[in-house]
């Protein structure tokens, strides 16, 4: 039983329709598939098309028959594989996938993995999300003689020394640049403005101050402003029934 022909053509099918019908035996169904994340988000899988099998899908849509040549060789075909898969429990389809049934009685299919029904997936691998290992390389240019630029432009176009490091070499600062940051740093921390009091705090803490100074000076002058005082706070009668 050859069943090449039958699988290339149900790839064809399956990159341009959701659903190829095999008669009364069910349909393939096709469903595209978004870009997942998979190894614990490490992986991205790029989107794609997962192939089914459906029995109760017996409807026939007509596209195998239309494809196939002979009406009466594609019957015959999908007789034969029914047969052998009630038989064998297993059927190949070369260069598409398998066909099983399981010992409840329901098929599934098993698509080969190097079948693509994706058109718009060509090209598209998974992506690793994962931090590099591999350590970086940086080309160090050897000097002859410390301070002369151009004889180290010399000794590092002839004779260049390649050096591996995990991260990248920073230059360090020179300690007087160094200073003289901290220096400029501390100049800015001096020259920084203070935070300034708000007009109505200010305003309430001059009243507060008023009245405990002329508290104070009515307390120490209190013999002196007595007779100001009865003035102000008793009557001419009240002031003689205090006498």
């Amino acid at each position: 039983m050859n069943t090449s022909l039958l699988s290339s053509h149900c790839i064809e099918l399956l990159r341009v329709h959701n659903r190829v019908s095999l008669g009364s035996m069910g349909s393939f169904i096709a469903e595209d598939t978004p870009a997942t994340l998979t190894n614990n988000g490490h992986v991205l899988m790029p989107p794609g098309r997962r192939i089914s099998f459906r029995e109760s899908e017996t409807w026939n849509d007509g596209l195998l028959e239309k494809a196939y040549s002979s009406k009466e060789d594609l019957d015959a075909l999908l007789a034969e594989v029914s047969k052998k898969l009630a038989r064998e429990k297993s059927v190949t389809l070369d260069g598409f996938g398998k066909l099983r049934r399981t010992r409840e009685g329901d098929v599934f299919f098993i698509v080969d993995k190097n079948v693509s029904v994706n058109p718009n997936g060509f090209g598209l691998v998974p992506l690793s999300l994962r931090p590099l290992l591999v350590p970086s390389k940086v080309r160090c240019a050897i000097s002859a003689q410390a301070g002369d630029p151009e004889k180290a432009v010399q000794a590092g176009d002839n004779s260049p020394e390649v050096c591996t490091s995990a991260t990248p070499e920073v230059p360090s600062m020179p300690k007087q640049a160094v200073v003289q940051t901290d220096e400029k740093v501390q100049h800015e921390s001096i020259r920084k403005p203070r935070r300034k009091i708000p007009n109505g705090v200010m305003i309430f803490l001059l009243i507060i101050l008023v009245l405990v100074l002329c508290l104070m000076l009515v307390y120490v002058f209190r013999d002196s402003l007595k007779p100001v005082l009865e003035k102000i706070l008793y009557s001419a009668e009240e002031r003689q029934l205090l006498r």
